[in-house]
């Protein structure tokens, strides 16, 4: 990381395109991290609780009393 004061210094020397490469640089950095730890998980195999309900197969019937009553 870069350390404080020389994020300063290139703020003062460049001014709002300092700040813009600075943002543009940390955003950078920040989304290929979540990128590896996105390819981490994925190669482990990690699924989440509603992926495993969805992939459930079995099936429930509700019938109303009036249904039954009707036959």
């Amino acid at each position: 990381m870069i350390d404080i004061t020389k994020f300063l210094e290139i703020i003062k020397k460049q001014g709002a395109t300092g700040v813009l490469a600075l943002w543009l640089w940390y955003t950078h950095s920040e989304v290929q991290e979540l990128k590896h730890r996105l390819y981490d998980c994925y190669g482990k195999g990690k699924t989440s609780s509603v992926t495993k309900e969805i992939q459930d197969t079995s099936v429930v019937a509700v019938i109303p009393k009036d249904e039954i009553n009707e036959e």
